[in-house]
């Protein structure tokens, strides 16, 4: 029976709490083989996960990060973006900013897909309640004040009351009405376009070709869903771009556009009154957060069909039907990391941890998750970006939560510094207390082990191997990590000096030479000491002591044996005087 290594490295308070976190095994039809698992509570209700699979289609890893999050009141989701719209920066840079603002950042990951020449998002973006840019008929994710959210199509529309009535051909005064396309988005040569301070760096429209703008100063209302908002129209201009201050709203058409457009704002009165309607589809109206999406991958339990191919870095949003969400990354474009995963595969991935609908954001270079580890003040990228280093993308997705310390001890965060090792090794520990408010604080506390033998700070696993676990506690609050100490690895090999692995090797009578052992167990390396390896020497050639150097005695013929467990590696050994003359040949 295969061993599964699954770490979960902090206590969880509450019966509850770990139900509602519990992930089911890793093993995934979607990703192949389950190799290693890692849970990690980061706060109220918010787990992070890291997986690894192997991959026989590629012969290859692929490793996957995710947040499964259950909406509460201590860990709140937020959009962020620049000063404007196109702005762009890394999800790291913004978490700092956040943590500058007084957030504790639990989690954060990049957001929708952009335009790679503007930093213009394809999607919606509604911060702080406000519509900051139109769905462009995409899907999209909303986050509600109480924290739950909702995925699907926001269908969101805009109405603009021009504030003048026109003869409707039959004798009879009509208010003129228009619908407005889109909100900061590029113009196009069809229809109205509406355009907010935040559009771009330059705080214009961004628009290139002559066009009718109406300048608008906001009167009354603010740009939300289920909102109207009043305008003064302070100039109607016909130009290629317009500036816009902080509370200004400018209704734009391209002069190629229909005159039903043109024609209807060239004859807005100066100084007129101006309303806007704002709607959408059932369930957004009051989204304080939301963030878009170009491909939904799942809905109602079923993968989409006839999604794009190609093994590549995602990252995806997942919901349950009991509202729980699962922020979602697989690494990929590195060959012994992870290769990635095709929109299908994170599709039906994400379904088997439990969602029933999943939408896609940025992947490639973009994809990214960001953490604040239990012991730590700060944020950290904990998964690998496939261009070498973080990208600076449109939008984010934030956990965010209050860095206020408690001061109450709640709980220890433990962890080893290997997670699985070869039994018989040696593993260092580290725990910190952890307060009510999920913030590292000072506080003494001892270590005790189910197994093997533990000396200050330093585990050493016992030879018989098994899940050794580690807990610290002190005034009755206590943690706990899981040491896998692996008996008997699937591979050995003996390594020289340089740590390439060796078949064969050649000595001098009189020469020392230093070899080590490597073990791991189904592809994952484990962490071994050169005590956890019996060494022994055949053909009365040399000696070797448990550390690995052999020392050689007398020519002939031998081997060198390395065993873990029932596993066992040789090395052929020719000890000759050659040997010695080949050395000093080279030097």
């Amino acid at each position: 029976m295969k061993h599964r290594i699954r770490k979960l490295t902090s206590l969880l308070l509450s019966l509850s709490l770990i139900s509602a976190l519990t992930l089911p095994a890793a093993a995934s039809n979607a990703l192949g083989e389950d190799l290693s698992a890692k849970d990690t509570l980061l706060h109220q209700e918010t787990q992070l996960s890291t997986n690894v699979f192997w991959s026989t289609t590629y012969s290859d890893l692929r490793t996957e990060n995710l947040i499964t999050y259950t909406p509460n009141k201590a860990v709140t989701p937020i959009v962020t973006y620049g000063d404007a719209l196109t702005d762009r920066s890394s999800v790291a840079d913004t978490a700092a900013l956040l943590e500058d603002d007084g957030y504790r950042v639990v989690a954060g990951i990049n957001g929708d897909f952009y335009n790679v020449s503007t930093g213009l998002p394809i999607g919606m973006v509604v911060t702080e309640g406000l519509l900051r840019s139109s769905d462009a008929g995409y899907y999209a994710i909303g986050f509600r004040a109480d924290s739950s959210a909702i995925l699907g199509k926001p269908g969101v529309k805009v109405s603009a009351n021009l504030g003048y009535a026109v003869d409707d051909g039959f004798g009879n005064s009509t208010e003129l009405v228009r619908p407005v396309a889109a909100v900061n988005k590029a113009r196009t040569n069809s229809g109205l376009y509406l355009y907010t301070y935040d559009f771009n760096a330059k705080h214009t429209t961004g628009t290139t070709e002559p066009g009718i703008n109406v300048v608008c100063t906001v009167e009354q209302g603010k740009l939300a869903i289920g909102s109207t908002v009043t305008l003064r129209v302070d100039r109607v201009e016909e130009t290629a771009v317009t500036s816009l201050a902080p509370d200004q709203i400018v209704l734009s058409a391209n002069l190629q556009a229909d005159s039903y457009y043109t024609t209807a704002l060239q004859n807005i009165p100066q100084g007129s009154e101006l309303t806007l309607t704002v709607s959408a589809n059932d369930g957004w109206e009051d989204v304080e957060y939301a963030i878009g999406a170009l491909y939904c991958l799942a809905e109602n339990g079923a993968v989409v069909p006839n999604l794009a191919a190609g093994s590549n870095p995602r990252t995806a949003v997942g919901q349950k039907a009991d509202g729980t969400l699962i922020f979602y990354t697989i690494d990929g474009r590195k060959t012994g990391y992870s290769i990635g995963a095709s929109l299908t595969q994170v599709g039906e991935r994400l379904l088997e941890l439990g969602c029933q609908t999943v939408l896609c954001l940025d992947g490639g270079g973009s994809t990214t998750l960001t953490v604040t580890e239990p012991d730590q003040l700060t944020s950290g990228t904990i998964n690998k970006p496939s261009d070498g280093s973080e990208r600076s993308v449109t939008n984010q997705v934030f956990l965010v939560a209050d860095s206020t310390p408690s001061g109450e001890l709640s709980h220890f965060y433990v962890s080893a510094d290997y997670d699985y090792v070869l039994a018989g090794s040696t593993v260092n520990i580290s725990a910190a207390a952890i307060d009510t408010n999920f913030i590292p604080m000072s506080g003494d506390y001892s270590l005790s082990v189910s197994e093997g033998e533990v000396n200050g700070s330093v585990v050493t696993t016992p030879r018989s191997g098994g899940d050794i676990v580690v807990t610290a506690e002190s005034r009755g609050r206590e943690g706990t990590t899981t040491i896998h100490a692996i008996a008997n690895p699937t591979d050995v090999v003996i390594r020289n000096t340089s740590s390439t692995a060796i078949t064969t090797l050649s000595a001098a009578p009189g020469s020392v030479t230093q070899l080590t052992a490597s073990a791991a167990y189904n592809r994952i390396s484990l962490k071994a000491d050169p005590g956890a390896f019996t060494w022994e020497v055949n053909g009365g050639i040399g000696t070797i002591d448990q550390q690995g150097n052999f020392t050689a005695t007398t020519p002939g013929t031998g081997t060198i044996t390395a065993t873990a467990g029932n596993v066992t590696a040789s090395v052929t050994v020719t000890v000759s005087n050659l040997a010695l003359q080949t050395v000093e040949d080279f030097e």
